[in-house]
């Protein structure tokens, strides 16, 4: 079965294209994607916390990390637009280390038991310790978030 690829990851005829190669495999892809792009058009699941399609990448989790050949530091998979000849790997010990932390880190700080199914798999895939940084947060320590999501106040909202 061929899976259908958003619009955006199709190339239009007259677009230039880069190869690349990510886990091994070859790839091409219009020059302006993304390595997630790129991935994705393998059928390689990228986890993310703050990319959706309709958003500009911000950079923000770094959950989506891999590494790059050559490359010192890992980069972020939604924001880095794919180079010719390029080589990725997705799931190196560096980038599950790297996705492990970065979990681990949030688990300490936020209240992760409300979070979606999706998060929870992350959670398992990288046999993430959410008391590895302390013990985790009660649910009732977050309230003043609920009360305004986003938007932090010097005194607690009554």
């Amino acid at each position: 079965m061929t899976a259908t690829l958003p619009l955006r990851l199709v190339p239009p005829p007259s677009a230039r294209t880069i190869t690349l190669t990510i886990d091994g495999q070859p790839v091409t892809v219009a020059e302006h994607a993304s390595i997630m792009d790129a991935c994705a058009t393998l059928g390689i699941t990228t986890p993310t916390l703050c990319y959706l399609e309709t958003l500009t990448p911000i950079n923000a989790c770094r959950v989506c990390v891999v590494e790059v050949q050559g490359s010192r530091v890992l980069v972020p998979a939604c924001a880095r637009k794919v180079e010719p000849d390029m080589v990725v790997f997705t799931d190196s010990e560096r980038v599950r280390h790297s996705r492990r932390l970065v979990l681990e880190l949030l688990a300490s700080s936020v209240d992760l038991s409300r979070a979606g199914t999706e998060v929870q798999g992350y959670l398992n895939e990288y046999d993430v310790d959410a008391t590895r940084f302390g013990p985790p947060v009660a649910a009732e320590a977050n309230r003043r978030d609920e009360a305004q999501t986003g938007h932090h106040h010097d005194t607690p909202l009554g």
